[in-house]
């Protein structure tokens, strides 16, 4: 036999849909927690489908391409995103070896890619970073990450799963 305290702990958006649907929410095991739960879901909900991509910060367009903000460049004229992506390529040089058309790569070498993250400081200096993309490698031998996710991040994942499912 499995408590109700366990159950609401592990599955909450299940017992509260389960209350709902028996007409039993409102009995004292319920009462309060129900509403609650119900609530925090379309809270969550909401602030998920509320998250968009900005196209502007503090007025300034940000370019999604190295194509665009050599547009956003040329209408503006000045070079603040060209030079911004300069600087972050020469900083990250120093992390990667280009190869020469043809050479192979040594052994234990793997092939990277990334993309580009564009923002705008406060100061209004443009900024470019250079993000791997961590999804297309193969995964490690050992753990690069911490192994703790918290319950919260967890249901909120979960959530998003089961209402888009």
């Amino acid at each position: 036999m499995v408590r109700l305290a366990d159950l609401k702990e592990s599955y909450p958006l299940e017992v509260a849909e389960f209350a709902e649907a028996r007409s039993i929410a409102d009995e004292p095991a319920f009462a309060w927690w129900v509403p609650w739960t119900l609530k925090k879901r379309r809270a969550i909900l909401s602030a998920v489908k509320g998250m968009k991509r900005k196209t502007h910060k503090y007025g300034i367009e940000i370019p999604t391409s190295v194509e665009h903000a050599r547009r956003l460049d040329q209408q503006n004229g000045d070079t603040m995103w060209m030079d911004a992506l300069k600087k972050e390529m020469y900083n990250v040089g120093i992390a990667f070896e280009i190869l020469a058309q043809g050479k192979r790569a040594p052994p234990g070498w793997k092939r990277a890619s990334g993309h580009l993250v564009w923002d705008v400081k406060m100061d209004f200096t443009r900024k470019a970073t250079w993000v791997l993309d961590g999804h297309r490698c193969d995964n490690p031998d050992g753990s690069t990450y911490a192994g703790v996710v918290s319950r919260e991040s967890v249901r909120i994942g979960l959530t998003c799963c089961a209402e888009w499912d």
